[in-house]
């Protein structure tokens, strides 16, 4: 039987160029999430549907951010070449008027290639923390030719280790519930992987092939793009924004395909997260059509670089699907 597919619909118009790094924190009950090429951090309040926004100039891309644990407030944020620590913006009544400067509070780590940082040929992408609250986060060229990606783990105390090198654009990461496998996607390779993952020393092996690109969705739109960001949900399934393809899949453990998500009117979804006062509101951040390497085709593609949900909650078909066991989860937070 073919996969089901579901729609979603916009949460906020927030027009963002390259909006990526979605995350909960269940803290502050707010949605967070980055748009890289501006370098800017967004708040979103869901209740009162206020909206904040907070401008970087001391970098020019912030790649992800992750929450913060037990250690203080704010965000991990991965800026262009350096790992720091952020206050997010409140959210603010003006919205994407309120857009403000700010700075970074600490500096944790620059661990990149001082060689290619000096050419500024390199910056980090896509990373989010690990069970033992690590910060592993990957890295890409500016123009994501070549291979000169690198994956790093940086520890609550700033203590930097390559994991991974050879890669061509680092992006989606995550854990399985037991922290044994590390999901894993470098999107100039048509595939999700995962690595074996020994969660004491934060190193990782025996990778191999979790899943290929996922058949159409059966709407008559055929599969196009690349696998992106990735989150895992509260009973073990992966996530995956489909940079694109206007679309998020999900596979169960064991790689079979459960489902598909429509973002209509955004071309480019780049990463899911679960979000809301029971974690069963599945968000998903996207990037401007003009990205995806189809010419100037925002007009086509109007809600790119919004804001979309998805209800998975009982009674909803979403919930339905996912059947009654199904939950969503909160990443792990950074332990520094």
């Amino acid at each position: 039987m073919p996969a089901p597919l579901f729609t979603a619909e916009i949460a906020l118009p927030a027009q963002t160029t390259l909006g990526e790094g979605i995350c909960w924190d269940p803290r502050t009950q707010l949605v967070h999430w980055v748009d890289i090429d501006e370098s800017d951090i967004h708040s979103y309040d869901p209740v009162t549907k206020l909206h904040g926004v907070a401008h970087y100039p001391e970098t020019k891309f912030i790649g992800t951010i992750s929450p913060r644990g037990e250690a203080g407030p704010g965000l991990v944020a991965a800026f262009d070449t350096r790992v720091v620590i952020v206050n997010p913006p409140p959210p603010s009544t003006a919205g994407l008027a309120s857009r403000v400067d700010d700075k970074a509070v600490a500096e944790l780590a620059a661990p990149l290639q001082p060689d290619l940082v000096a050419k500024g040929l390199v910056r980090f992408n896509d990373g989010a923390s690990d069970p033992r609250g690590r910060f592993v986060v990957g890295s890409c060229a500016v123009d994501e030719q070549g291979n000169v990606g690198e994956l790093w783990s940086i520890a609550p105390d700033g203590t930097q280790k390559k994991i991974l090198d050879g890669i061509g654009c680092s992006n989606g990461i995550d854990w399985s519930l037991d922290s044994k496998l590390m999901y894993y996607i470098d999107s100039n390779i048509p595939e999700i992987h995962v690595f074996d993952y020994d969660v004491d020393t934060g190193l990782i092996s025996n990778r191999r092939v979790f899943a290929t690109a996922p058949p159409d969705a059966g709407d008559g739109a055929p599969t196009k793009g690349v696998f992106d960001g990735l989150v895992v949900d509260g009973v073990g399934n992966v996530w995956s924004a489909r940079w694109a393809d206007s679309r998020v899949v999900a596979y169960s453990p064991d790689g079979e395909l459960l489902l598909h998500i429509r973002t209509p009117g955004a071309k480019s979804p780049t990463i899911p997260a679960f979000g809301g006062k029971d974690l069963t509101t599945v968000y998903v951040a996207t990037a401007s059509a003009n990205l995806a390497g189809e010419g100037e085709i925002q007009a086509q593609w109007p809600a790119s670089g919004d804001v979309f949900k998805i209800e998975a909650g009982e009674g909803t078909p979403l919930g339905a699907a996912l059947g009654k066991a199904w939950k969503g989860r909160v990443r792990h937070a950074f332990g520094g």
